[in-house]
């Protein structure tokens, strides 16, 4: 069985697509669009296997094709990298506030505040734990009020 993937371009093409590694074929003409440089170059592949003997695909839409392909790629490591710069940044951010006061809003919707003890990162997301056992999310901080520690005041 044989399954198509609509082309979003105004020619209303179609191109047969299959899942060689697995086996199985999948239908992508529904739902989002989940497509790697692989499927790419399976479709292209596909389609020159495909194609009309009378009326070839001319070299200018392969070349167009594989650079579109480069596009994606380099989108998709941009998008990666951006999300690991973000995530370091929140940890700097985060690992700042040891040692100060803040006060903002659990996880549960209450207002909360203390001093924050140490910094925690789960499933992408910057936590903040408190001395009073209490985690606060970093983006839900309301307001840092400075060092809460006695003993930085006592030295000076």
């Amino acid at each position: 069985m044989v399954n198509t993937v609509i082309n979003q371009g105004t020619t209303g093409t179609q191109f047969p697509t299959s899942n060689s590694s697995s086996g199985t074929t999948t239908n992508s003409s529904t739902g989002s669009y989940n497509l790697t440089p692989e499927n790419f170059m399976q479709l292209m592949v596909t389609q020159l296997e495909n194609q009309d003997p009378t009326s070839p695909t001319s070299s200018q839409d392969l070349l167009t094709q594989m650079s579109e392909i480069g596009q994606l790629e380099s989108s998709t490591t941009l998008q990666s990298t951006m999300a690991s710069v973000t995530l370091q940044t929140q940890v700097s951010s985060g690992s700042s506030l040891i040692g100060k006061t803040v006060t903002g809003i659990d996880s549960a919707n209450n207002s909360v505040s203390g001093v924050v003890n140490s910094v925690s990162v789960a499933g992408g997301n910057v936590s903040l734990q408190l001395d009073s056992g209490t985690t606060i999310a970093l983006s839900g901080l309301s307001s840092i009020n400075g060092t809460a520690s006695t003993s930085a005041v006592a030295g000076s």
